[in-house]
């Protein structure tokens, strides 16, 4: 069987787990008292990864840093753009194609007229 990918940061995925993200997508199912201990629970859990994640004997950010896709502003914003949505994803769009216009417009300067 296929396994569906769910994007995720890489922060997100090193400080949850898939029981995570199965009780985050119960909590709307939950009456409302329910949401509110769950919901609280879920980042009160997140915090204390996260905070294990950058203690003392933990290298792991260093090795996503070394991973990261690429320098180049593009290809950054393209990559993070897979995480948002909405105003935030018009926005990153508006930036990526403003920078696609400005790098072809530098191409088109930089190409000899013959005259």
């Amino acid at each position: 069987m296929e396994q569906e990918y769910i994007a995720q940061t890489t922060l997100d995925q090193m400080v949850g787990t898939d029981q995570d993200q199965l009780l985050k997508a119960a909590i709307p199912y939950l009456p409302p008292r329910g949401q509110q201990i769950l919901s609280i629970y879920s980042k009160v859990k997140e915090l204390s990864n996260t905070l294990a994640l950058f203690g003392p004997s933990s290298h792991h950010m260093e090795m996503c840093a070394a991973s990261a896709p690429s320098d180049q502003p593009l290809d950054v914003l393209n990559d993070i753009r897979r995480y948002c949505y909405g105003d935030s994803r018009k926005m990153l769009d508006q930036m990526v194609n403003l920078m696609a216009m400005v790098q072809m417009i530098k191409v088109m300067n930089e190409t000899p007229v013959n005259s």
